[in-house]
């Protein structure tokens, strides 16, 4: 009976030895920025012009599929086993498209890519977009840059800077994921009135009818 206690510890440590030997590792999970869709257009006549959208471009450190941090202030690092199904900037770039499109502000709205030949363009760039968890649990951060412009005119119609921020419910990847998609939407939205609004602005008695 003795002897049977001290084998049974040492099956135990011998079996987990080898569970660490074969390198299992913990499974890589994959997020979508998926916020909430975009409330139904206000009825209002649409502008004539055409919009073309560039892809959105991001600051290096955020032009990847890795999920962003900041563990203290003035830091930032990817989180492990956690990832973006696609970089923030592309998925953001097509979520944008699709409520410009779904506004109703504009005649067409078309990727500047695709070939179609239009007379305003909007240009973004994603400056930030990570998880501060300096103070657990923290907030997601974005933060998005928007251009619009007339090529042709060679006139600048307007830019801003667009921030928002969704405290997160957990300190980890998941909480982090679900605070951005509260704020991407009411930032994506901001983003569609201002360019609207500016666009209506910009056509002047010497613009294009």
């Amino acid at each position: 009976m003795k002897l049977f206690h001290r084998v049974l510890p040492a099956l135990v440590l011998a079996a987990a030895a080898t569970a660490c030997s074969t390198g299992v590792r913990a499974p890589q999970h994959y997020h979508v920025l998926d916020p909430a869709p975009a409330p139904a257009p206000v009825a209002a006549a649409a502008q004539a012009s055409t919009l073309l959208v560039t892809p959105t471009t991001a600051a290096g450190f955020y032009d990847a599929q890795a999920i962003v941090y900041s563990p203290t202030v003035g830091t930032r690092a990817y989180y492990q086993l956690n990832s973006w199904t696609e970089p923030p900037s592309r998925r953001l770039g097509a979520l944008l498209t699709e409520r410009l499109r779904r506004s109703g502000a504009f005649g067409t709205v078309a990727d500047a890519t695709g070939g179609v030949h239009g007379m305003l363009v909007l240009d973004t760039h994603l400056d930030e977009i990570y998880h501060d968890a300096a103070a657990r649990p923290g907030l997601a951060k974005v933060s998005l840059t928007a251009v619009l412009s007339d090529p042709a005119r060679r006139f600048v119609a307007g830019q801003r800077r667009f921030t928002a921020s969704a405290p997160a419910l957990t300190s980890d990847a998941a909480g982090a994921v679900q605070a951005f998609d509260v704020a991407l939407g009411p930032l994506l939205d901001e983003v569609v009135a201002w360019a609207g609004q500016t666009a209506a602005r910009s056509r002047g008695p010497d613009a294009s009818p």
